[in-house]
């Protein structure tokens, strides 16, 4: 699979539709109804995802950018956030 995206150095490419960052940050490819999307999980969440994006260069922008500041999973030590 070929998705035309160079990853940045904290970028991993676990398998075809997963990669994770070095925080433990996971973007997942889904295709539904011939759409890709991306599916943000930010490290610490409890949420199965924290946002949706269109390509994998808005996910990892998503992912960069972190939760905003007031959510809880901003609050959280670094030590916890890792799954």
């Amino acid at each position: 699979m070929n998705i035309g995206t160079s990853l940045a150095p904290r970028w991993q490419h676990v398998h075809a539709d997963w990669w994770q960052d070095n925080r433990g940050n996971d973007i997942h490819r889904v295709e539904i109804d011939d759409d890709a999307l991306y599916h943000c999980h930010l490290a610490g969440s409890p949420l199965p995802w924290n946002a949706v994006a269109r390509s994998l260069d808005e996910a990892m922008a998503v992912v960069d950018e972190g939760p905003p500041p007031s959510s809880p999973e901003a609050r959280r030590a670094p030590e916890a956030s890792r799954h």
